[in-house]
């Protein structure tokens, strides 16, 4: 299929230069410290971000795109040849989804739309908008396109390693008597996604964190697709688990791009945290 524009937001981390690579439109959602806001991806960086972060006593806030930020960027493809396949944060997680979808009714260009409810987060959605992408390229038309983008909905997957729990507490995700005890006894979540952040496992200690999630790539992940990986504000634990697991795990291969984390989950997830995402096997 001729003639596909993928948009995404800045929820999926999809780094700069592959947006650019394979013109991609990343739409910023609003990240606010107290009084001071910014864009993300635009006018503060992941690294940025995160310092602000260690230093805050109060959870930043992120801000879901309106109707009429997607109504400005569709609108100048109304009436052309170009299908706009539109990927967003999930739609159980942030109204954004609903705002695109009601810009596309204001415009009258549902036809014109391929509007998938991507489920996922961060970098499971970078890698459900490169994937896509090739997707397109083979799709017949617009139908056969969402059914093909659904379809790699339902086998995309994420696993990653929490370091530091008192994120998840600030965010109301774990009690402080829960927190007190993982400490004590040295328990580490593994989260994974499914249409929400949700902790898939608890392990003592980051090794079994690690060795739960390679087992996982080796028992599910389909090795023609690339692994992607990715970190919040730890980059050389993401490269050593990177190398790991590729040293383990005969035929894989890893998308050439180490993704940050930024603020949308790593405002819950904190610094310290690294993972995987990998197309499931069918």
């Amino acid at each position: 299929m001729q003639n596909v524009k993928f948009i995404t937001d800045s929820s999926s981390d999809l780094p700069k230069k592959v947006a650019e690579e394979l013109d991609v439109t990343v739409l910023p959602l609003g990240i606010s410290f107290g009084n001071e806001s910014f864009l993300d991806g635009v006018d503060i960086t992941a690294e940025e971000f995160y310092k602000r972060l260690r230093a805050c006593k109060e959870l930043p806030k992120t801000s879901q795109l309106n109707r009429f930020a997607f109504e400005e960027v569709f609108a100048p493809y109304k009436g052309t040849d170009v299908t706009l396949a539109v990927l967003l944060i999930g739609a159980e997680m942030s109204a954004t989804h609903s705002a695109a979808k009601e810009a596309a009714r204001a415009l009258g260009m549902e036809e014109q739309i391929v509007l998938v409810d991507s489920e996922m987060v961060t970098f499971a959605l970078s890698a459900f908008v490169i994937e896509g992408k090739k997707l397109a390229e083979e799709a017949k038309d617009k139908a056969d396109l969402e059914a093909k983008l659904v379809d790699l909905r339902s086998r995309i997957r994420l696993y990653a390693y929490v370091d530091d729990l008192k994120y998840l507490r600030y965010g109301g995700r774990l009690s402080a008597a829960s927190m007190r005890i993982a400490q004590v006894l040295r328990i580490h979540p593994v989260v994974t996604i499914d249409k929400k952040v949700d902790v898939v496992s608890k392990q003592i200690g980051t090794a079994k964190c690690v060795r739960y999630i390679i087992d996982k790539i080796k028992a599910e992940a389909d090795l023609s697709h690339p692994l992607y990986f990715g970190h919040s504000d730890c980059k050389a634990e993401g490269e050593a688990f990177e190398r790991r697991a590729l040293a383990e795990i005969s035929g894989a291969t890893a998308f050439p791009e180490l993704h940050d984390i930024g603020p949308t989950v790593g405002t819950h997830a904190g610094p310290g945290c690294y993972g995987v995402v990998f197309v499931a096997k069918r």
